[in-house]
């Protein structure tokens, strides 16, 4: 939960519990009213947006999303969701898509020189799990076949537009690039009176057995290529006394499918019930954990004593031990690098770096405070160093 909404919570059950104590109050506070009219519209726009895209279509290669938009106050502090890839370089940055694309393109220059492994990564970085795992067992079958029974001549040839061959093999992305470099190539044959396209491996080849053990082996310890969350490090200046309101967050910081996005809507129709409610510890952090599903990053910003903000990118599932290193990457060096990071509205320092960002409610953003240790801080004013 961001700031804005911990304060939100807090003067909520403030305004219930005193409600409780005047019993004979029935009308709603006027904190309440707002709130219940701030959630009621933005029920209501969050219908009319999702009415409007019922129908569009997002294709994300692994899974298709129809994506309601979440928006925040303030103008956007980081347009989209970056990633990198050891393959081209850590100076490009892309979109997971564009990366994708990218990967693509590189690995199909590829197949001329390296065809086994080219078209193997292919598999198992450009298609969904269910897709890649369906083609990776398909072709095992076929190459386990030629290597048990390489003097059957069934096991030659692959009819293309077999069912089986069309819905696990040639769907896939390399899947039909990895045949070919087992040494199958496209003919055409008669079959049932009628000419159609054919994968047939000659003679040779599939005597080949240790050639084709190779290519299994390549095939079943295959990885996709992996793409890094890119931390989009940004550096900002506050002005004195500017607050730091909630950023508008881009589209892909969200996961919600059209289910998903009518259960959200159900959601914040129940949550205007519950404003009016104090609601324990327990049952607050149960509906956190029930809603935590929605995020897939976080925008983490760091607030320095000298107003400079310090802002990054996170995966949700990553340990806040990733935001330490992160800041400590931005900072001049000093041994030892002793600091800690403060939950502004509580005032507790996040201690735990084991816990996922997650695990310690900090999403979809958070602002965290930064100060040095006490002790650090004393032995560097008197080495004269300027201390933030």
């Amino acid at each position: 939960m961001v700031p804005a909404e911990r304060i939100a919570t807090a003067d909520i059950a403030a305004q219930a519990a005193y409600k409780r104590m005047n019993l004979g109050a029935t009308q709603e506070s006027l904190t309440q009213r707002n709130i219940r009219m701030r959630a009621l519209k933005e029920m209501e726009k969050e219908k009319k947006e999702r009415e409007g895209c019922a129908n569009d279509k997002m294709d994300v290669e692994i899974r298709t999303h129809v994506i309601d938009e979440r928006e925040f106050e303030h103008s956007a502090a980081v347009s989209g969701v970056y990633f990198t890839c050891d393959l081209l370089g850590d100076d490009l940055q892309l979109t997971k898509n564009e990366m994708r694309k990218k990967v693509e393109i590189f690995l199909r220059t590829q197949l001329a020189d390296d065809p086994l492994v080219a078209s193997t990564l292919m598999i198992f970085s450009l298609n969904g799990p269910d897709k890649r795992q369906n083609a990776s067992e398909t072709i095992q079958k076929y190459l386990k076949n030629l290597i048990e029974s390489p003097d059957e001549s069934k096991y030659h040839r692959i009819r293309i537009n077999n069912k089986i061959f069309q819905e696990r093999v040639s769907c896939a992305n390399g899947g039909k690039e990895f045949l070919m470099a087992c040494g199958f190539e496209e003919k055409d044959l008669i079959n049932n009176d009628q000419q159609e396209p054919f994968l047939v491996i000659p003679d040779n080849k599939a005597m080949d057995t240790y050639s084709l053990i190779q290519a299994l082996e390549i095939l079943q310890t295959g990885q996709a290529v992996p793409l890094k969350l890119s931390r989009n490090a940004a550096v900002y200046k506050l002005e004195a006394n500017q607050v730091i309101t909630n950023p508008q967050l881009p589209r892909d910081f969200f996961d919600l499918d059209f289910a998903e996005i009518k259960r959200e809507q159900q959601r914040r129709e129940v949550d205007v019930e519950k404003f009016a409610t104090l609601r324990t510890r327990e049952m607050r952090e149960k509906d956190e954990l029930m809603r935590s599903y929605r995020y897939n990053y976080t925008l983490i910003r760091i607030r320095f004593p000298n107003r400079f903000l310090l802002q990054g990118t996170f995966g949700c599932h990553e340990p806040f031990s990733a935001v330490h290193n992160f800041v400590e990457e931005h900072l001049a060096p000093i041994e030892p690098m002793l600091f800690v990071l403060k939950d502004p509205v509580s005032g507790k320092v996040i201690s735990d770096d084991t816990k996922t960002l997650n695990e310690l409610n900090l999403l979809p953003a958070a602002v965290l405070h930064f100060e040095w240790d006490f002790d650090i801080q004393v032995e560097l004013m008197k080495l004269g160093r300027e201390v933030f």
